[in-house]
């Protein structure tokens, strides 16, 4: 278990909307219990706290729809039974406090990109457990003190397997992991893609399409495709049938780009 980042519970003083009903939904595999809403509380109440208020309570929001809704589809008996404790909580934790370390902190480049996200990684993976444990869960009990690992591991994506993946989701050595990371990427998709997208354009007046922003359209497509790959058939189905047709038809030929340069040309 990683160094615990201290942290206190916050004061409980936002709205009744930042908060986990108290009809929480429970799955086959996990009924809520009282530590398990106040921790889920705690973090929707630190989310609230993000001067993007409220990117970062709908980025989780979303995030655990997500993990829902993969459970559900899969064909997995080891994850189909809806998700577990630990996959919630790491659900509804996976960005906090992200804006306290931006990506402008690190150097740029490739080298500087993944020194930040191992570091948030770690940041998010002990903010975490300090927040478990001020919420009942007691690192002294060896029950507690897995699933504190658990969630860890989970926000650090221990063990999770490299592209490409496995044809078949019951071939995955860690299942959980790889439905978290489909959630992750679906996330973005809904949530960030379109605003991330307009990040390569110089000018508010400028297409994708245009010749002078091929390179960036191109780098476009790379990060899409990368992304394609993280997923499962499972993923791609839920992106294909929820999310692509939402976006627009330059964006839409992006991810088709991406899809065909995967090898899944005939997926949309």
């Amino acid at each position: 278990m990683s160094g615990t980042h201290a942290t206190n519970l916050p004061s409980d003083n936002s709205s009744p909307s930042t908060l986990p009903p108290t009809d929480y939904p429970s799955t086959p595999s996990f009924t809520p219990t009282s530590r398990f809403l106040t921790a889920v509380s705690s973090f929707h109440v630190i989310h609230t706290r993000d001067p993007s208020h409220p990117s970062s309570l709908s980025y989780h929001t979303a995030l655990e729809a997500f993990v829902r809704n993969l459970s559900s589809r899969s064909t997995d008996e080891r994850v189909n039974k809806g998700p577990g404790e630990a996959l919630l909580l790491a659900a509804n934790c996976q960005h906090v406090r992200r804006w306290e370390k931006p990506r402008s902190s690190y150097p740029e480049g490739l080298s500087g990109y993944k020194s930040w996200r191992t570091a948030l990684n770690r940041f998010h993976a002990s903010i975490a457990c300090s927040v478990l444990e001020q919420s009942g869960y007691s690192s002294d009990s060896s029950a507690d003190a897995a699933l504190i690992q658990r969630v860890e591991d989970l926000l650090m994506k221990k063990g999770l397997a490299r592209p490409p993946l496995p044809e078949k989701d019951d071939e995955l050595r860690d299942p959980e992991l790889q439905l978290f990371e489909d959630a992750i990427c679906l996330t973005f998709l809904q949530t960030e893609f379109t605003s991330f997208a307009s990040s390569f354009q110089q000018s508010p007046n400028l297409s994708l399409d245009a010749p002078s922003s091929y390179d960036r359209r191109a780098k476009l497509v790379r990060i899409v495709a990368k992304t394609w790959a993280k997923m499962t058939h499972n993923g791609r189905q839920v992106a294909v049938e929820q999310l692509v047709g939402g976006l627009s038809e330059e964006l839409r030929g992006v991810v088709l780009d991406a899809v065909n340069q995967e090898g899944e040309k005939n997926a949309l």
